[in-house]
């Protein structure tokens, strides 16, 4: 929450920091492991700060993020014979991806 709120960053670029972090320490995660903490923020965020015009934008920009790394994690799920993983994620945004390919 404090790199979304306190320093201006965007949770698209704190997803793929996430991602390639996990990624090169924990490969076979699932995917959706790069979604819960966006979700958790969007929540806490909410609650806690409520309606805010700064804090309806860093939920909004987290839930939009989790949403579309979920929505990776199905297509990419829909190729594979097997659950996608981080290591799966990362190598799909470096390839294909024009959201998180930054």
């Amino acid at each position: 929450m404090q790199r979304l709120l306190v320093e201006g960053g965007t949770a698209r670029g704190l997803a793929v920091e996430i991602a390639t972090r996990l990624a090169a320490e924990r490969p076979d995660l699932p995917a959706l492991a790069v979604a819960l903490p966006f979700s958790l923020a969007a929540g806490g965020i909410e609650d806690m700060l409520g309606g805010g015009q700064q804090a309806c934008a860093a939920a909004f920009d987290a839930w939009r993020v989790a949403a579309l790394i979920g929505g990776d994690t199905l297509a990419l799920q829909a190729g594979l014979a097997r659950a996608p993983t981080v290591a799966d994620l990362c190598a799909h945004w470096a390839d294909n991806d024009t959201v998180f390919n930054a």
